[in-house]
């Protein structure tokens, strides 16, 4: 669980500051992070970060068995390869994030 500061504004497991929005009706939740131009992409416009990257992030917020399920499920439709996963794993911005411990357990299964 989150360290709450309160109800709109608390640090998630990756050590980010987040916040969270109502957007249209409906909840968006925003973590502000320093994100290098390698971890966006764009789709339909918008701009976000790769699959790759959003594993990395929501890691620590799943289930060790739904991140496998997660995992499998971005490899079989190629949003990312094993190769590319450790490529980024390795870079030194990841050393220490939770998530990218968390991915590395799971690609060595």
């Amino acid at each position: 669980m989150p360290d709450q500061f309160d109800d709109d504004l608390f640090i998630d497991a990756n050590g980010c500051l987040t916040e969270r929005l109502a957007l249209g009706g409906g909840e968006v939740i925003v973590h502000y992070d320093d994100i290098p131009e390698t971890d966006i992409t764009t789709v339909d416009g918008i701009r976000c970060t790769t699959a790759l990257r959003t594993v990395i992030d929501i890691a620590p917020d799943v289930e060790p068995d739904h991140l496998e399920r997660i995992v499998q499920d971005c490899l079989d439709r190629r949003l990312f390869t094993v190769e590319e996963a450790w490529v980024r794993l390795g870079e030194s911005d990841m050393l220490a994030r939770p998530g990218a411990e968390l991915l590395k357990r799971v690609l060595r299964r």
